[in-house]
């Protein structure tokens, strides 16, 4: 059953989109619960998980993309449903998975379910990370490597102007910042993920052990049963 959250403050707009949601979803059942304001949707994300999040960028006064920010790193997809599409740009940039524009038709949101069904992987431009009680957006193409560390991540960043690799702490395992990222990031080790292209070289050593030079010059382990599939992956890219 998929559960899905609309967030959307107009009621007779708020009845449409749930008759069209559940329409396109046909025989499959869902579960659907409807927010009226950023505050109802925050403490419902605390306590109920989610596979969809169907969120209006205007809720009386407030801005929806700070519901999008606080939750880019969960694993549900979001569809925009906003009268504001001079905002698909940013929305898509910071990953999610369809913007329809109001006035929407039938068609339209069951174009917007069709692609959630086919959806895999996240490919967004940013990582959201709290710092200082702020949500700031981490560029994707920024990230060296990301190191597990307990329950949560350390990503590396690329070295910037000299001043050395700025350390990040996510809240997020590796497992679920997989599922966020694009194809070219894999992971080599339990606890190293990296993208592919800042892969340099594989490298011995004594002991049948392998590391990654990466091309800043650091080297990461590579786990055992990792170093087949990376060295086909390496020759294909």
């Amino acid at each position: 059953m998929k559960k899905v959250l609309m967030v959307e403050d107009e009621f007779m707009v708020a009845k449409r989109l749930k008759r069209f949601i559940e329409n396109a979803f046909d025989e499959q059942k869902i579960e659907l619960h409807i927010c009226t304001n950023l505050d109802d949707a925050y403490d419902y994300l605390a306590d109920h998980p989610i596979d969809v999040l169907f969120l209006d960028l205007n809720l009386q006064g407030k801005d929806g993309f700070e519901l999008l920010k606080h939750t880019l790193c969960e694993s549900f997809h979001t569809i925009i449903v906003s009268a504001n599409s001079d905002r698909a740009i940013d929305a898509f940039d910071i990953g999610v998975l369809d913007f329809v524009a109001k006035p929407f038709t039938q068609e339209r949101i069951k174009k917007a379910i069709n692609r959630l069904q086919q959806q895999h992987n996240g490919a967004s431009k940013y990582l959201t990370y709290k710092y200082l009680g702020k949500i700031e957006l981490l560029p994707i193409e920024d990230i060296l490597y990301i190191k597990a560390d307990g329950h949560y991540s350390v990503i590396v960043t690329k070295a910037q102007q000299n001043r050395g690799t700025k350390q990040i702490l996510h809240d997020k395992n590796l497992d679920k910042l997989l599922t966020l990222l694009s194809p070219d990031f894999i992971r080599i080790h339990r606890s190293y993920v990296l993208p592919i292209s800042n892969i340099k070289a594989l490298l011995s050593e004594e002991g049948s052990k392998y590391n990654v030079q990466l091309h800043t010059g650091e080297q990461l382990p590579i786990g055992r049963t990792r170093l087949s599939s990376l060295r086909t992956k390496l020759l294909v890219n």
